[in-house]
């Protein structure tokens, strides 16, 4: 059914660059096998001492719902409304002064390409021209992703970075890229440039650029098979569908082909057809890689579900198909139909808002144990967000993806202490290292709770 459009915020490219750093049966699911280890450049104190495994900080409560039932469902009524929100626009959210934007920041300073290559003088230009903004919108139609794709600032798959050479820059912070997609996201396709290769979309999450042959436009038939409340959502990364020839990781969501049995589920994969339309695949997924949306939402099944994820790589807006804070915290409620923003300050406004602001360190970790609910409350620093998950000797634990921490030489030099991947560590992680010190530890800058729990 239609449902109230909500304005996307006017796109600006430092916007951009400030928030990307940014009922199935009550079953418990069994913790998968962890992913192997992917050590980072950098190491602090807690990667040694704290375990690495969600499981470890389960309570004696680990099986009771965080949700009741009417939370419940209102929850998985919100998630249906604003994931297919793009089917209901009536006119595009951006305008073409927003599309434009970018290309123009870019034609004084170009940036880097891979290997730290100067991008040419004119190759912002050479894009925009590609881009035939000069008819936008040209193309405004109802669409949905048949690939795991992404929406990028300019119609190029090439990366701009900043200057590699300086702290914090280089791979993986890649400018263009806004967000990536998994199969199935309701799209509205409002542009395509000049060859028809890539078209400007706008999804749930943003706005931006993806190739053509990423997505299929959609009739009636396919619209009402992802209205249905009857939706399985992916809980295991990299689940091959031959249909599309890609595997799909957990975030992505399917409607149901059928009851759900014990050698899997059967869901509805969309495909590009000969014409460019959506044509709808049956596909079995095996057993534990997904489960009828929303998964009963417990302590245990969360851990579950983000225990997939620990010691993943970082990845800026999704780039090379890794996460970064808020993909992780976005793709790990979905199975449980919360459906999150994409950055890390509009998450920070979902649920009940607990402010912390300058409380002293001590008394800012006992609010977040005290009024924090383990595995139903984020913690949002400006550019982070983190899951807390509970304590570790007195101390509130949070499982995050983080790039690194700040430091300062002792001749005043910006730097980083990579760590690069989904850990689980204390608010004073890094406090025993000389270069971050106790002044820049994640907890003096922790601003607020948003407890998922709670009505929003």
């Amino acid at each position: 059914m239609p449902v109230t459009r909500l304005r996307l915020a006017a796109y600006a490219l430092l916007l951009a660059l400030l928030l990307a750093f940014g009922c199935a049966p009550k079953t418990p699911v069994a913790p998968p096998v962890a992913p192997p280890v992917v050590k980072g450049q950098g190491e602090v104190e807690d990667l040694r001492v704290l375990p690495q495994d969600l499981n470890a900080y389960l309570g004696p409560d680990a099986d009771k719902p965080l949700f009741s039932q009417e939370q419940t469902t209102l929850r998985m009524e919100g998630f249906l409304q604003e994931w297919t929100k793009p089917w209901y626009l009536t006119k595009p959210s951006p305008q073409r002064k927003d599309v434009e934007k970018i290309f123009r920041a870019y034609e004084n300073r170009p940036g880097f390409g891979p290997r730290g290559v100067r991008h040419e003088p004119g190759s912002a230009a050479a894009l925009l021209a590609a881009a035939g903004l000069g008819n936008f919108p040209n193309n405004v139609r109802k669409a949905i992703t048949v690939k795991n794709t992404n929406q990028r600032g300019m119609p190029t798959s090439e990366p701009r970075f900043l200057d590699p050479s300086q702290p914090g820059e280089g791979y993986p912070f890649d400018y263009l890229q806004h967000t990536s997609l998994p199969p199935g996201t309701p799209l509205y396709v409002i542009h395509s440039s000049r060859d028809g290769s890539w078209v400007y979309t706008e999804s749930a999450l943003t706005h931006g650029w993806m190739p053509a042959a990423d997505m299929a436009y959609v009739d009636d038939a396919v619209m009402r098979a992802f209205t249905t409340p009857r939706l399985a959502a992916v809980i295991r990364d990299n689940v091959m569908v031959a249909e599309i020839g890609q595997g799909v990781d957990i975030g992505a969501v399917f409607p149901l082909a059928g009851p759900p049995g014990s050698g899997g589920v059967t869901v509805l994969v969309p495909v590009r057809g000969a014409s460019g339309m959506a044509e709808l695949k049956q596909v079995r997924l095996p057993a534990g890689t997904a489960v009828p949306m929303p998964m009963v939402m417990t302590p245990r099944n969360v851990a579950a579900v983000g225990n997939q994820m620990m010691r993943q790589p970082y990845g800026w807006g999704g780039l090379d198909d890794r996460r970064d804070c808020s993909a992780l915290t976005h793709d790990l409620f979905t199975p449980f139909g919360i459906y999150l923003p994409r950055n890390s300050a509009s998450q920070a406004a979902y649920g009940g808002s607990v402010p912390l602001g300058d409380l002293p360190g001590d008394q800012k970790e006992a609010a977040i144990i005290h009024q924090g609910i383990p595995f139903a409350t984020l913690a949002y620093m400006p550019g982070h967000i983190l899951v807390y998950v509970g304590q570790y000797k007195g101390h509130p634990v949070m499982f995050h993806n983080m790039w690194g921490f700040r430091t300062f030489g002792e001749n005043g030099r910006d730097g980083r202490l990579v760590i690069g991947r989904a850990v689980v560590t204390t608010l004073r992680a890094g406090e025993e290292v000389p270069a971050v010190g106790p002044s820049h530890i994640l907890l003096n800058k922790v601003r607020s709770l948003s407890i998922l729990s709670r009505p929003y």
